[in-house]
């Protein structure tokens, strides 16, 4: 027969209902609070990656687009000046006069701001000739790209040669046709065109 009672010194403890449901909600409080926790870590570890991360900025130039820019620093456009003449309507090469000379245009000490060295050496009888940067090709009938104005006088020394440096109130452009035209005056024009030199652009 089976003994329906504890043995002695054993007490049965009897919890009520609502004792029951007391404990049953601590220990799911206690559950939501471990699971609360694993999650915090758990995110806290994915923004710590997260933050690790190296993010482009913005506008930032790629290492490629540096060098780009440090390549075009350099850039220039240069000519070589040869003396011309009118021939019906055309500007051609002429060996009458061996007038002859250089230019080089690069940038200046601002983006809005270039260099020009010019070098000529003359066998006519002016002594102050005026020059300026036109578009398109040599015998190209334009304004030039700044008033003439903005450009030095070449002033003829010994020896026919004359040299100018100077800083130009205009970009560097990186294309298109440019070409250099030097009169006898300021007034410019084909009839007083003596020489001319094709532009031509290095990055």
């Amino acid at each position: 027969m089976i003994d329906r009672f504890p043995p002695a010194g054993y007490q049965i403890m009897k919890e009520s209902p609502a004792s029951n449901a007391a404990t049953i909600m601590r220990i799911y409080g206690k559950m939501r609070q471990k699971l609360f926790i694993a999650a915090f870590g758990a995110g806290a570890i994915g923004l710590v990656a997260g933050c690790a991360k190296t993010t482009p900025v913005e506008g930032a130039p790629s290492p490629s687009a540096s060098a780009s820019a440090e390549g075009s620093a350099g850039a220039r456009w240069t000519a070589n000046i040869q003396s011309v003449t009118q021939s019906r309507g055309e500007v051609v090469q002429t060996t009458r006069d061996r007038s002859y000379g250089s230019a080089t245009w690069r940038h200046g000490a601002a983006p809005s701001l270039t260099n020009i060295e010019l070098t000529f050496t003359y066998t006519g009888q002016e002594r102050t000739l005026s020059w300026a940067i036109f578009p398109g090709s040599c015998g190209t009938p334009a304004l030039p790209v700044i008033p003439m104005s903005n450009f030095p006088e070449l002033n003829i020394g010994g020896g026919g040669r004359a040299q100018v440096t100077s800083s130009l109130p205009l970009e560097l452009p990186a294309g298109g046709s440019y070409h250099i035209d030097i009169y006898r005056d300021r007034r410019g024009g084909t009839d007083a065109l003596i020489a001319c030199g094709n532009l031509r652009y290095a990055a």
